[in-house]
């Protein structure tokens, strides 16, 4: 009886987690992360402010489980490309798809969260690099010995650059409203670069090794 409680007790609150998240990006959407407070999601997610702040902290805590919500769908589909990509610039591409796909999906929403990003402190920003971070990790193990064998400080190399490049587009993408389609259009130059140079880099140290 007492692990039925406890079950439908965590059910309860991950429903009550979900709607605040609803709630807060609904706001954030409508009204911009200026204007939005936790007094008005808490009044959209018909739940006290205390509850708030008890499951998210702040708001900045809020815009974290924003990001890290979308991440984990981003990191599902990763993992369908992991398996099924033929070559390097297939997995490449097709990250910066699921990418593209998720933050245009919304893009209000995208642009009000990337612009309160750089007004956080030092703490936020110490999470949130963390947070990226992580992810960038896994764009880097992504790139299995398949397409760059024993070389994980070039595939960093190569996240890294991957992940930054594709920040820049994104935020012309915000300002001048394009579509995903466009977006990834747009990148594909950068993106066999970045490869070009990755492989010259891996094929370098390949050749180092062996003389």
């Amino acid at each position: 009886m007492s692990n039925k409680n406890g079950n439908g007790g965590n059910g309860r609150r991950e429903k009550t987690r979900a709607r605040i998240l609803k709630a807060a990006k609904s706001i954030i959407t409508q009204q911009g992360m200026e204007k939005t407070t936790i007094r008005k999601i808490a009044i959209e997610a018909k739940v006290s402010p205390g509850l708030v702040i008890q499951y998210f902290g702040t708001k900045a805590g809020l815009v974290q489980e924003i990001f890290l919500e979308s991440n984990k769908i981003l990191l599902d589909i990763f993992k369908d490309r992991m398996d099924s990509a033929t070559s390097f610039e297939e997995l490449t591409q097709g990250a910066l798809e699921a990418m593209s796909a998720r933050d245009l999906h919304n893009p209000d929403l995208t642009r009000q969260v990337m612009a309160f990003t750089w007004l956080w402190g030092a703490d936020e920003e110490k999470q949130f690099s963390k947070t990226l971070q992580d992810m960038s990790e896994v764009v880097a193990n992504s790139m299995s010995a398949q397409f760059l064998p024993e070389s994980i400080e070039i595939r960093r190399v190569a996240s890294f650059a991957l992940v930054n490049m594709y920040v820049g587009y994104l935020r012309i993408a915000l300002q001048e409203s394009w579509s995903p389609q466009r977006l990834n259009e747009t990148i594909i130059p950068s993106v066999n670069i970045i490869i070009a140079g990755v492989e010259a880099l891996a094929n370098q140290k390949g050749d180092d090794a062996s003389s």
